[in-house]
């Protein structure tokens, strides 16, 4: 078996957020007398917050509302459940020696604890670097291309938004569609409606 690299997106992917993602946005604009809406803010979701931000034409008090959005996720972290059967399948995928990993618009310390909190296992986890592009840039995957000497067509990337397809195509890698999660797909992709199909497909 040649070797793959499987890399998942995190929320609508492998962890069910969209409730607290309700209650920390919800959170920032009380304490930022901001008027948009959740759903205004869900549509962007796959981007790195502050550039959430900035496509909803916030401009003032950035890191204040990142801070805000970070401690009030981390006190909902309750709110946030795996998807069925991710636990055994990444456990599954690991055993037949597969390389897995996580590359997310979701910042790093809020990344690593939901990790920890779920007890699972990765190779890699990759978060937006400070002053670099986040997706839909491929800067992230060029970046862990350097680690792994693996051809892109043996690459696979599962994401849930619009966002991880053209992440997934300027990176030149596969693409698969998690129609269970966020997003809602226009462009003719494979699709998974169950987070465990990754074994059929892969034929393992």
């Amino acid at each position: 078996m040649s070797e793959k690299l499987i890399i998942f997106d995190l929320d609508g992917v492998i962890l069910d957020s969209k409730s607290n993602m309700r209650e920390s946005w919800k959170k920032v604009c009380e304490k930022l007398k901001l008027k948009v809406s959740f759903n205004e803010y869900f549509k962007k979701i796959g981007l790195p917050f502050s550039k959430i931000l900035s496509e909803l034409n916030i401009k003032n008090n950035i890191k204040l509302a990142e801070k805000i959005y970070r401690e009030e996720s981390i006190k909902n972290f309750k709110l946030i459940k795996l998807y069925p059967t991710v636990a055994e399948t990444l456990k599954f995928l690991k055993k037949k020696k597969f390389k897995i990993g996580i590359i997310t618009s979701k910042e790093k310390i809020r990344t690593l604890k939901l990790i920890k909190r779920f007890k699972l296992k990765f190779d890699f986890v990759i978060c937006p670097e400070k002053g670099k592009p986040g997706k839909p840039n491929p800067y992230l995957l060029n970046k862990l291309k350097k680690t792994y000497k693996i051809k892109k067509k043996s690459i696979y990337y599962l994401g849930d938004t619009i966002i991880d397809y053209k992440f997934a195509k300027n990176s030149k890698i596969n693409f698969i569609f998690c129609k269970y999660g966020y997003g809602k797909m226009n462009k003719k992709t494979t699709e998974f409606k169950k987070f465990n199909e990754i074994i059929q497909y892969l034929n393992i």
